[in-house]
C-alpha cells in the first residue's frame, strides 16, 4: 500500500528556505553594517542614539510589518482555499491602508520628530532628531516596499522577493558611505540610506508585475476593502501588538537606562548588547520567515500532514542554529564587540564587556522560541497563544523585572532581566498552550495540530507510470469503504488515475525522481480529491487543444463532465488540482 511522505513539501520547503534566508541575511547584514558604519564613522554617541530611537522606529514600522505578516497569512490561507478574488481584495487593502498610515507619519515628521528625540538622553538629542525625522519622511517608501516584498513571497515569487531585499540593502550600504563620507550628511545620511535603498529596489516591481507566476492583482478601489483589512489585521494583531508593546517597553527601559547608567562603559556595552538581536535574527529570521508564507497556505488547504512536517522542521532548525550561534559568541565575545568599533587595552573593560555579553546570550534561545510562537499561532488562526507570549515578554514580565533589577544592579540587572523574561515567557506560554488546546479543543501539543472530523486518505507516489493504476485502485477502495456508491467510487478513482498519468507522462521534463501528493477527503456527502505536484504549470480547467502543451485531455474532459467541479491553483509553485463530486452521484 502506498503511504504519504513529506518529500514533495520538503523539496518545496528548501526551495523557499534559501530565498527567505538570503532575504533576512541581507536585511540583518545591512542592519549590522549600519551599526558598524555609524559607530566607526560617526562615533559611539551616534551608535548609542540609533539604539535609543529603536522604539520610535518600531512604532513607525508597525503598519508595514504587521500588514505584511498578517496580509501574507490571510492571502496564503485564501489561496490555499483557492479563493483568488478575496485574496486580491486582502492584498489590495493591505497596500492601500498601509501606505495611507505611513503617509500620515511622514506628514507629521516636522512636528513630532524633536519631541520624540527629547524622550531620551539630552546629550544625544541632535543625533536622535536627525535619525527620527528622516525615517518618518521616508516611511511611505519603506512601507510599500516591505508590503510588496511580503506578498511576492507568498505569490509564487520567493526568488524575486529575495532579490529585492538583497538589491535594496546593497544600495542602502553603498549610499551610507556616499551620504556620510562624500556628502558629509552625518546622521541625516545614515537615516536617508534606508529609504533610498528601498526606492531603488522598487524597480524590481516591474519584474513582479510582468511575472507569469503572479496570482495577486492590485485594485485602486478602496470601497469594500475594509472588511478584508479587518481580517488581515486580526491575523497580524499579535505582530502589531508585539511591535507596539516592544516600542513602549523599549522607551521605558531606555529612559531607565539613560537615568541609571552614568558610566560611559556601561552605556557603550548597552549599545553593543542591544544590537546583538540583529546577529541572531540574521541566521534564524529566514527560517521563521517561512511561517506566513508556507504554513498559512498549508493550513488553508487543511493539509495537516504537510503542515506538521514544515512546522517541526522550522522549529528544530531555528533551535539548532540559535544554539550554535550562542556557543560561538560565548567563546569569542570580544570579537563581536570589536565589530562595532569597541576597542580598549584596559583588561577590566574587556572582561566586563565579555561578561555582560555572555549573560545576555542566555536570553536568545528562549527569545527565538518566543518569536516562533508569535508568528506561528496566527498562521493557523489561533491568536490567543500569541497574545500570551507577546504580553508576557513585552509588558507583564519585562517591565517589572527591568525596573527591579536595573535600579538595583545597573547594567547587570538589565541583561539578567532579559534572560529571565524570555525564559519565563516560554515556560508560561507552553503551559497555557497545552491547557488551551485541551480545554478549548483547539488542537494538541505545543503546535496545536487539529484533528478534523472527516475521513482523509493521504498518499505520495513517485513518477512511475505504473503508479497511476495503483492510485486508482486505492482511491476507489477508500471511497467504497466510506459509503460512496460504486459509480462515484469508480469515477473518483478514474479521475486520480487520469490526472496522475498526465502529470507523470507530461509534467516532468527532467529524468529524475519526483513525487506527487494525492489526498481524498470524505466530507459529509461529498468527496474532495486533491492532486499536488511540482511539474510544469498546467491548468486543466483552461486547457485549449491549440495551446501546444503536451497533455492528453480526452480523459480530463471526460472527468470534467462526470464530476461536480474541477478547480486549479498554482501556489508555492506547485500545481494544485481539486476534483469534487458527490458520494452518491
Amino acid at each position: 500500500m502506498l503511504k504519504r511522505n513529506a518529500k514533495l513539501i520538503n523539496k518545496k520547503f528548501y526551495q523557499y528556505l534559501i530565498p527567505s534566508i538570503l532575504t533576512i541575511f541581507a536585511m540583518q547584514i545591512a542592519s549590522l553594517l549600519d551599526g558598524i558604519i555609524v559607530g566607526n564613522l560617526l562615533g559611539n554617541d551616534a551608535l548609542t542614539a540609533t539604539s535609543l530611537v529603536l522604539p520610535i522606529l518600531y512604532i513607525v514600522q508597525t503598519p508595514g510589518l504587521a500588514l505584511g505578516v498578517g496580509g501574507s497569512i490571510v492571502v496564503g490561507i485564501l489561496l490555499g482555499k483557492r479563493d483568488v478574488v478575496k485574496a486580491n481584495k486582502a492584498f489590495s487593502a493591505c497596500l492601500i491602508y498601509g501606505v495611507l498610515i505611513a503617509s500620515i507619519f511622514a506628514a507629521l515628521a516636522p512636528a513630532i520628530s524633536m519631541p520624540l528625540a527629547t524622550l531620551f538622553s539630552s546629550s544625544l538629542v541632535d543625533y536622535s532628531y536627525q535619525y527620527i525625522f528622516i525615517y518618518l519622511v521616508t516611511d511611505p517608501i519603506i512601507t510599500i516596499s516591505v508590503l510588496i516584498a511580503s506578498f511576492m513571497m507568498v505569490d509564487n515569487n520567493p526568488k524575486l522577493s529575495s532579490f529585492f531585499y538583497i538589491f535594496s540593502m546593497a544600495i542602502k550600504i553603498g549610499s551610507m558611505f556616499l551620504f556620510i563620507l562624500v556628502f558629509q550628511m552625518g546622521m541625516y545620511g545614515a537615516a536617508l540610506s534606508t529609504g533610498f535603498g528601498y526606492l531603488v529596489g522598487l524597480l524590481s516591481i516591474i519584474v513582479y508585475v510582468k511575472s507569469n507566476k503572479r496570482l495577486l492583482k492590485f485594485t485602486l478601489k478602496i470601497k469594500g476593502t475594509f472588511g478584508d483589512l479587518k481580517v488581515a489585521l486580526k491575523a497580524s494583531s499579535a505582530t502589531a501588538i508585539n511591535l507596539i508593546l516592544t516600542a513602549i517597553q523599549m522607551c521605558i527601559i531606555n529612559i531607565i537606562i539613560s537615568n541609571v547608567l552614568t558610566d560611559g562603559l556601561d552605556i557603550i556595552i548597552f549599545g553593543l548588547v542591544a544590537n546583538m538581536v540583529f546577529v541572531f535574527d540574521l541566521f534564524s529570521g529566514g527560517i521563521l520567515g517561512l511561517i506566513p508564507t508556507i504554513c498559512g497556505i498549508l493550513y488553508g488547504e487543511k493539509d495537516i500532514y504537510s503542515l506538521k512536517a514544515v512546522v517541526r522542521k522550522i522549529y528544530i532548525l531555528n533551535i539548532i542554529i540559535t544554539a550554535l550561534l550562542t556557543v560561538l559568541v560565548l567563546i569569542i565575545p570580544n570579537v563581536y564587540s570589536m565589530m562595532f568599533g569597541f576597542q580598549t587595552e584596559d583588561q577590566y573593560e574587556l572582561e566586563r564587556t565579555a561578561f555582560m555579553i555572555r549573560i545576555y546570550l542566555i536570553s536568545f534561545l528562549p527569545y527565538e522560541i518566543n518569536k516562533f510562537s508569535t508568528n506561528y499561532y496566527p498562521s493557523i488562526e489561533k491568536n490567543v497563544p500569541s497574545y500570551v507570549t507577546v504580553f508576557l515578554r513585552e509588558l507583564i514580565l519585562v517591565i517589572p523585572l527591568n525596573i527591579a533589577l536595573v535600579y538595583t544592579n545597573g547594567l547587570f540587572g538589565y541583561v539578567l532581566a532579559q534572560a529571565l523574561t524570555e525564559g519565563l515567557t516560554v515556560i508560561i506560554t507552553y503551559i497555557f498552550v497545552i491547557l488551551y488546546g485541551k480545554i478549548k479543543n483547539k488542537g494538541r501539543g505545543i503546535f496545536l495540530f487539529e484533528k478534523y472530523d472527516f475521513d482523509s486518505y493521504d498518499i505520495s507516489l513517485d513518477n512511475d507510470i505504473n503508479n497511476a493504476a495503483v492510485i486508482s485502485k486505492e482511491i476507489t477502495d477508500f471511497a467504497l469503504a466510506h459509503g460512496a456508491s460504486n459509480h462515484s467510487a469508480q469515477i473518483i478513482g478514474l479521475a486520480s488515475e487520469e490526472f496522475v498519468a498526465n502529470i507523470i507522462s507530461y509534467g516532468y521534463k527532467i529524468n529524475k525522481e519526483n513525487y506527487i501528493d494525492v489526498n481524498l477527503k470524505i466530507i459529509d456527502d461529498n468527496m474532495v480529491l486533491r492532486i499536488r505536484d511540482d511539474g510544469m504549470p498546467f491548468d486543466p480547467t483552461k486547457y485549449d487543444v491549440d495551446d501546444g502543451i503536451e497533455y492528453s485531455t480526452s480523459g480530463i474532459n471526460m472527468i470534467n463532465k462526470l464530476t461536480n467541479k474541477i478547480s486549479y491553483m498554482r501556489v508555492l509553485s506547485l500545481n494544485n488540482t481539486v476534483i469534487e463530486m458527490s458520494k452518491q452521484a
